[in-house]
């Protein structure tokens, strides 16, 4: 395929934007609780254990993940050294790896047309989500990489028909169960076997070859995963062996046991996710032409999203990040719509100002912000705020009242919220990091664990504390309830507990006191505890009271 000056500008345009968000982002902010600071602790444990068979954290069997992502962390660690920013970067290569795959799937879907093979890594990019989770440590951009691989195997198969195109199939949905599980068939399985709607003629070698092929190639798959699999389940376990086989994928499908949601809840949320394409004015006038061409890279792209978005309706449990991979299809689609429109249509004033008006909200809402935050009880990094960090944030987006209104338009749109996002992590993130980090806490826990002493949490425990301080060895977890009972066995020990609100006498004696959010997490000392029961608040000191008379 011959490449162009044109392509190899746009790409490399590409590839710069990327890097300014990722370097920005890296820089700028920490792991932040929940999940980036859990995946970064099982990846810690991992590192520290020397066990790449089976993810550990806190001492227990890690069963909520299988173990891609943490490799591919360690082996960042092994080349680069132990930092907290490798983590992040494994997510920001995956995502730019998304953005070529997509790119080579849009030529493969549509050999004749270079034009959507180049706007279509642009406008995944330019999805302001996309951007946000591309610099966030999460499985899911990882999980589009391999669903790519394993959708330009299919269409390389249909176009070609050569067994390579298959054994891509099959590593899509091998690597796809190693990162994220079962749920790879969502996104991989209905492409496949939809093929003789989405095609339109007959396959070649006629639709039994193409359903043994793709069964083999499911094998495969599942046979790569199982050689990761079986030695796991043997060493992890029993209630390793039945999480990970079944109860995770099952839990999450029938009555989640996490993040359960009504079947109509990811619509409303659709638009916000493709944001800003969603208010772009051009897009939608360009839609009837796509009715014209409704060929077979169209309908491709729907057997891709409409079934694995009636699948992620229907499974109780729900997440943004679950459509991440999904939005893949409609990108290809909504890049199609723009390369059918001419380029001499200049947006109007008005279709520009409505694009740019969701970054002009956020401005103005990180510049009023900080009057806000002591009525409103917000965090006191919201109080730390300036003013100008919102305004500029406005003054970022208003050259592109003018760039939308020159030619490649699409392009400087989907530029606009890597920019964007740069200069929030600058001016917002950059002073919200303390409070993420809770450098304090993390510090009088490291200290008293190289002590010798023993620290435990309760179970609100959010995972942020192991990697953040190094430590090399895991933390207790205390039920509620238990909290009294535990300090007295262990008098020498210390407990971190989270709390409401605290007087002045709790703050004089606790050892350590890190506002998070809204509440405060506590280090107390075993002593302090037992001497003074009533530190733990009422509601807490009845649960250990009434847990207490029970035994």
């Amino acid at each position: 395929m011959k490449v162009t000056l044109s392509s190899l500008y746009s790409r490399a345009g590409l590839v710069l934007v990327w890097a300014l968000l990722t370097v920005v982002a890296l820089w700028t902010r920490p792991l932040i609780p929940i999940d980036e600071t859990r995946y970064a602790a099982v990846a810690w444990e991992m590192w520290l254990r020397g066990d790449w068979l089976v993810p550990y954290i806190n001492g227990e069997p890690y069963s909520h993940k299988p173990p891609m992502l943490f490799w591919l962390i360690n082996i960042g660690w092994a080349v680069l050294g132990v930092s907290d920013w490798v983590p992040r970067l494994v997510t920001a290569l995956a995502s730019l790896a998304d953005l070529f795959l997509l790119g080579a799937l849009a030529r493969r879907l549509w050999p004749d047309d270079s034009r959507t093979a180049h706007l279509v890594p642009w406008m995944f990019y330019g999805c302001l989500i996309i951007a946000l989770f591309a610099t966030t440590l999460m499985f899911d951009l990882l999980m589009t990489v391999t669903m790519l691989l394993g959708l330009l195997g299919v269409v390389g198969a249909w176009r070609e028909g050569s067994w390579k195109n298959w054994a891509l199939y099959g590593l899509g949905i091998g690597l796809g169960i190693l990162t994220k599980g079962p749920a790879i068939l969502i996104y991989l399985l209905p492409v496949a076997l939809l093929a003789p709607w989405w095609m339109g003629t007959r396959y070649p070698g006629g639709w039994g070859r193409w359903y043994r092929n793709t069964g083999l190639a499911l094998l495969a798959g599942i046979c790569l995963a199982l050689c990761w699999a079986i030695p796991a389940v043997i060493h992890g376990g029993d209630q390793y062996r039945e999480m990970i086989l079944w109860g995770q994928t099952a839990g999450r499908m029938v009555q989640s046991f996490a993040h359960a949601r009504p079947w109509w809840w990811y619509l409303p949320i659709l638009p916000l996710l493709l944001l800003p394409w969603t208010l772009w004015l051009p897009l939608w006038r360009s839609l009837p032409a796509l009715r014209s061409e409704f060929g077979a890279g169209e309908r491709f792209c729907l057997a891709w999203f409409v079934p694995g978005f009636l699948v992620f309706s229907v499974v109780s449990g729900k997440q943004i990040h679950y459509l991440l991979p999904l939005l893949a299809a409609l990108i290809l689609l909504l890049a199609r719509v723009l390369t059918r429109r001419p380029d001499a249509q200049a947006p109007s004033r008005f279709a520009v100002a409505l694009v740019l008006l969701p970054f002009v909200l956020i401005g103005a809402a990180v510049a009023i912000a900080p009057h806000l935050a002591a009525q409103r009880n917000w965090p006191d990094w919201v109080g730390a705020l300036s003013p100008i960090a919102g305004l500029a944030l406005i003054a970022v987006v208003l050259p592109w009242a003018f760039l939308l209104r020159r030619p490649a338009a699409n392009v400087w749109l989907a530029a606009l919220p890597a920019v964007f996002l740069a200069v929030l992590h600058v001016t917002v993130l950059r002073v919200a990091s303390p409070a993420f980090e809770m450098r304090e806490l993390t510090a009088g826990i490291a200290a008293l664990q190289d002590q010798g002493k023993v620290v435990a949490l309760s179970s609100q425990y959010r995972d942020q504390y192991p990697f953040s301080q190094r430590m090399n060895r895991p933390l207790q977890l205390v039920p509620e309830g238990q909290e009294l009972a535990w300090a007295r066995a262990n008098p020498e020990g210390a407990l971190v507990i989270d709390h409401k609100g605290l007087t002045d006498e709790q703050r004089k004696a606790a050892q350590v006191v890190q506002r998070v959010g809204r509440e405060d997490s506590v280090l107390w000392s075993a002593a302090a505890l037992v001497a003074h029961p009533e530190y733990l608040g009422s509601e807490r000191v009845e649960r250990n009271n009434d847990l207490s008379a029970a035994d």
